[in-house]
């Protein structure tokens, strides 16, 4: 019996061209980024591999004067140029100091945030510069680069605008100095401490089409919906001018001499909790950001929610949609998608507490918000269905809430070299988003196939 083909091999038999041409293009980036050797820059590495293939050749046998006299000449000037850089870059790291201004508001994942760093005792020399980048504890957030050049006394704020790719508590790690000649031959490098965090929130969406899903329900038991009176007209007040006059209780007037009017009841709905849990980590911004928006929903009916993440590692689960938001924030560093057990062992914490919250009520469905690029990761699917079935044995129905992938847009490549690059090496952003449609499909049907409740 043949084996059925796999197709995770063939596209990496197709894709090997490709990964080959982008690994080598990678590694040729790097190496043009940041090269050199200590305090030298890479052209002045190869300059004076050039001046020492001179000094060994035409120099040394004294065949060209034109090649002595520019071998000299560019050695006397690499050597006064590492000189000035180094001493005024010992005497810039010792008198001047920096601070980062960030924004109060919390940021949005995605769109730019924009800060600045303050400086004192900014001197630079005549034909030098000073860049200054952020250095950031965890990576992932746009480059940033400051250039700094001239004499000042007093102030100087420089400008800067960020984006990062996912939400959670970006802490700057420090403020990188790089002090180089115009020329690009010497640095000198050095890091100003800082102890700064920057707050990004997820893309926030205030529409929720999901209907309300109870997850415990008290029979007999009610409470009034005072925002929403829908009953019938028997409740009795004192009137009103804008009452109308249809409203009025006319034999009561008649008797009493006082002037009353007929009001709706008040609607009465079923009192219970709706309980949540959302599998996102870094790449599950949209998924959250539906999480908060339900939550908000559900608050608005007077409704009490409780929600937790992965990841929350024993932080409480969260009664609010505002402490909902704070809980996806600080706990995006905690997730490991990677290791084993982690999602049982969060959705387990978050029932006990249900547990000991209510102890006469069960959780009888549990809301799991799940984003497409999630299921594209490896082995995360099979993860998923893995708690699900887990749920269902205790005797919880699983009910996902899955967001949609997130169309990207690229406009068409402008210069030759962009339409060469596009031709032999497919863009990252369209491979990741035909994985989310395939991985979200396939989840999807296995859904389809176990009968579970799917909200997309």
């Amino acid at each position: 019996m043949e084996n059925p083909p796999n197709h995770l091999t063939q596209n990496a038999i197709y894709d090997t061209p490709r990964a080959a041409i982008r690994r080598a293009w990678r590694v040729f980036h790097n190496f043009m980024e940041r090269p050199g050797l200590g305090p030298l820059s890479g052209r002045t590495v190869a300059t004076l591999l050039l001046l020492l293939y001179l000094l060994l050749g035409p120099v040394r046998k004294s065949t060209d004067i034109v090649s002595a006299s520019l071998t000299y000449a560019l050695l006397i000037v690499i050597v006064i140029a590492t000189v000035v850089v180094i001493l005024h870059g010992v005497a810039l790291k010792r008198y001047l100091s920096a601070s980062i201004g960030a924004p109060e508001q919390p940021g949005v994942s995605g769109e730019r945030v924009r800060l600045f760093i303050a400086l004192r005792g900014a001197k630079i020399l005549p034909l030098l510069t000073l860049d200054m980048r952020l250095v950031f504890e965890q990576p992932g957030a746009s480059p940033s680069l400051v250039r700094v050049s001239g004499f000042s006394e007093g102030e100087r704020r420089a400008h800067m605008d960020l984006t990062f790719p996912h939400r959670g508590e970006w802490d700057i790690r420090g403020i990188e100095c790089t002090l180089r000649d115009v020329t690009g031959l010497t640095r000198f490098t050095w890091i100003i401490p800082q102890q700064t965090a920057i707050t990004i929130a997820p893309i926030p969406t205030h529409d929720s089409n999901l209907p309300v899903l109870s997850s415990t329900q008290r029979p007999g038991e009610m409470m009034v919906d005072i925002f929403n009176r829908q009953g019938e007209p028997f409740d009795i007040k004192s009137y009103h001018p804008s009452d109308g006059v249809k409203k009025i209780v006319w034999k009561a007037f008649a008797k009493r001499g006082e002037l009353l009017a007929r009001h709706p009841e008040a609607s009465m709905t079923p009192e219970g909790f709706v309980v949540m849990f959302t599998i996102g980590g870094k790449e599950g911004d949209k998924a959250c950001a539906q999480m908060v928006a339900y939550a908000e929903s559900l608050v608005r009916l007077n409704l009490e929610i409780i929600a937790s993440c992965e990841g929350a590692s024993g932080r409480p689960a969260a009664h609010s949609p505002e402490a909902l938001r704070e809980l996806l924030i600080d706990s995006v560093w905690d997730v490991d998608p990677q290791r084993s057990g982690q999602l049982q062992q969060d959705t387990a914490t978050l029932l006990d507490y249900c547990g000991r919250l209510t102890p006469s009520l069960k959780v009888s469905k549990l809301l799991l918000f799940v984003s497409a690029e999630r299921l594209a990761l490896d082995g995360q699917a099979q993860q998923i269905e893995n708690l699900a079935v887990w749920l269902s044995a205790q005797g919880v129905a699983p009910v996902f809430c899955l967001s949609q992938p997130s169309a990207s847009f690229h406009s068409l490549p402008s210069t030759t070299r962009s339409k060469l690059v596009h031709l032999l090496v497919t863009p990252e952003e369209d491979a990741k988003e035909q994985d989310s449609v395939r991985s979200l499909q396939s989840f999807l049907a296995s859904c389809l196939h176990r009968q579970w409740e799917v909200h997309v």
